[in-house]
């Protein structure tokens, strides 16, 4: 839906703490944000979202670019979509900048060029758009569209991190860990995880109880790493599904026998649990 969803954003690979595991589309993928606090409800009565698109409202213009689009209201026309997308984001209007890096980025309907879609999201993520500026970020860490500096990527993600933005935080979280663009710092890994954690981003949540299952930059705590695995696992990632079953199979034989806690070994084990998901 165009108006409640404004910044198609790109999902960084899912970086496992014991591996660097990429999961993305075709290695460059969208998804579907929101845009905070973003309205298009008309506030001249009587006129139609056409009309008022040619009379020049930039509102209007990406409400009427949506829908064709979409083919909401309208028989879908991406030629039509891209040329009110086009009079929109040329007024300044970030929502419309946003879906046009989008459509520039993957080829909807136009040939791709990842020069444009740096340029709009250049300029929406200027107007301190998040996903935009996330958007911005990832070209940057990839040098797509534009040449690759790590130090540029880690600015946007931070600016998108600190609106709260969960990917971002997560990403955050990665360049700290990787020490790309600044200097390995675990406590900053640690925090940016927790924050994507605490905002339901399921690959953060699993990194998170990684952490505390071994005790890296963090004190051991088993209970919280069953608490985040199984966070993670509600919602739908299959690592922390499998590390969930051995922890709790773990805390069940230990319960069982003398052993005073989980050692490396156990840890180890739980950790490795990724390598035969899907064995019952």
């Amino acid at each position: 839906m165009c108006f409640t969803s404004k910044n198609r954003t790109f999902s960084w690979g899912a970086v496992v703490f014991v591996g660097f595991v990429l999961s993305v589309y075709s290695n460059f993928a969208f998804s579907l944000a929101s845009v905070s606090g973003f309205s298009v409800a008309s506030s001249i009565k009587n006129q139609t979202i056409k009309t008022r698109a040619n009379h020049g409202d930039a509102s209007a213009q990406y409400q009427l670019a949506c829908q064709y689009r979409d083919g909401k209201g309208v028989a879908r026309n991406i030629k039509k979509a891209l040329h009110y997308f086009l009079k929109s984001a040329d007024q300044g209007f970030a929502p419309a900048q946003i879906d046009l890096g989008q459509i520039y980025a993957v080829g909807n309907g136009v040939e791709k060029n990842l020069e444009a879609a740096f340029k709009w999201f250049k300029l929406a993520a200027d107007q301190n758009f998040a996903s935009a500026q996330y958007n911005l970020a990832t070209l940057y860490r990839t040098g797509r569209g534009t040449k690759a500096d790590a130090a540029l990527a880690r600015m946007y993600y931070e600016k998108s991190a600190r609106h709260g933005y969960a990917k971002a935080q997560y990403n955050l979280a990665v360049m700290h860990l990787h020490g790309l663009g600044m200097p390995k710092d675990l406590s900053k890994v640690v925090y940016w995880y927790r924050k994507a954690a605490n905002n339901g981003f399921a690959m953060a949540q699993y990194q998170l109880a990684n952490l505390y299952l071994i005790g890296e930059g963090v004190d051991k705590n088993i209970n919280l790493a069953l608490k985040w695995y199984r966070a993670a696992a509600d919602a739908g990632n299959k690592e922390a599904y499998d590390a969930k079953r051995a922890l709790e199979a773990t805390i069940t034989a230990l319960s069982a026998s003398d052993k005073p806690g989980l050692d490396e070994d156990d840890a180890s084990s739980i950790l490795e649990s990724d390598f035969v998901s899907g064995q019952q």
